[in-house]
């Protein structure tokens, strides 16, 4: 199974997954032979990358995809519904009751995000979200809980700890849904929020305060309060390194290595080393199957991790550096642990968000 931009998709692959649009809805079943007619249907739909069927890496298993499409199409509906409710901020007891089950609605499916992340022995992909255009503010809060989830786990938090962590970030960016006509309203966003959270009963007061804390830097330079180091729940250094990364991949266009670099640089001024450690350890940032081009000019695809530098994958080249492809004899794998000099220069999936 290979995963590819839209644009490199070509007549007669077969879908290896199924396709969904925006309402959940299936475009193309697995098993799917791809015309040209499908092609335009697909990026009409503004599909950014599919799964195909590929003699690549056909001895490398099942790619791992983490949380299905399905349930992160329900978590993002309750996830509205429930800033919906927030942001009203209506009184009264029926008003009240009514805004408590629609936040017990969505920590039931958190759950089952929760069980799925913590019973799963893969690596995060950090590309399983991106096969659809959804809406970019809900899935930034989701894509952040996933990693903030997946490092709270290697640092051996507690269950009870994950869940308040995973729905802390799910909701640090809350405070950006209130309008507010100050000229530093986007730093005052952290308060906001807070403020929003701690007022919430069905939520641990820690909720809030993961709103509150993920613009601190550890070296006291961030923002709303400036408070360093310790002074800084370790929710919230979590937090602040999973959204720094998603927002660097995602609305700065940077390649996932290229983030990666930028976090390790901000590691003792901005993030905490131990988290940082634990992003490094606990998400794939080229997972297997991603289709990657080099500045050698070779195409290939990631068939291997390697843990201490994520950024530098093991890759299967399918294409020669002149561009030609390559028979199935002729395919051939590079460490690029081993060949320093070569760097991936373009991510498929990672590319197509930019345009």
């Amino acid at each position: 199974m290979r995963l590819v931009s839209l644009n490199s998709c070509e007549e007669g692959l077969i879908l290896a997954r199924p396709i969904f649009d925006e309402n959940n809805r299936v475009l193309l079943n697995e098993g799917s032979i791809l015309s040209d007619a499908f092609i335009r249907r697909l990026k009409e739909k503004k599909i950014n990358h599919l799964y195909v069927i590929s003699e690549i890496t056909e001895d490398i298993g099942e790619v791992n995809d983490n949380i299905s499409p399905q349930l992160r199409f329900e978590t993002t509906k309750k996830l509205n519904d429930v800033f919906s409710a927030i942001k009203e901020n209506k009184t009264g007891k029926k008003t009240s009751i009514a805004r408590a089950t629609t936040i017990r609605n969505l920590t039931d499916v958190f759950d089952r995000i929760m069980k799925e992340l913590m019973d799963s022995k893969y690596l995060l992909n950090m590309l399983s979200h991106m096969q659809t255009t959804s809406d970019e503010f809900f899935e930034h809060s989701i894509n952040t809980s996933l990693y903030s989830i997946c490092m709270g786990k290697y640092l051996g938090l507690k269950q009870d700890e994950i869940e308040v962590l995973g729905i802390g970030a799910l909701f640090h960016d809350i405070g950006k849904t209130q309008k507010t006509e100050s000229e530093g309203s986007w730093e005052m966003h952290p308060e906001i929020g807070f403020n929003l959270l701690r007022r919430e009963p069905e939520f641990n007061l820690l909720i809030a305060h993961c709103a509150y804390q993920h613009h601190e830097n550890v070296d006291g330079t961030g923002f709303p309060r400036g408070i360093r180091g310790s002074e800084i729940h370790r929710f919230a250094k979590i937090i602040s390194v999973a959204e720094a990364f998603d927002h660097l991949v995602t609305k700065k266009f940077l390649l996932p290595h290229e983030a990666m670099e930028v976090i390790l640089a901000r590691t003792f001024t901005r993030y905490d080393n131990t988290v940082v450690d634990a992003f490094k350890n606990s998400v794939a940032i080229y997972p297997i199957g991603v289709t990657v081009i080099l500045n050698s000019g070779e195409t290939g695809v990631v068939v291997g991790h390697n843990k201490l530098h994520p950024q530098r994958p093991k890759v299967r080249i399918f294409k020669n550096s002149n561009g030609q492809k390559l028979s199935k004899e002729e395919f051939y794998d590079i460490d690029l642990m081993e060949l320093l000099n070569v760097m991936i220069v373009k991510c498929d999936a990672v590319i197509e968000r930019s345009k």
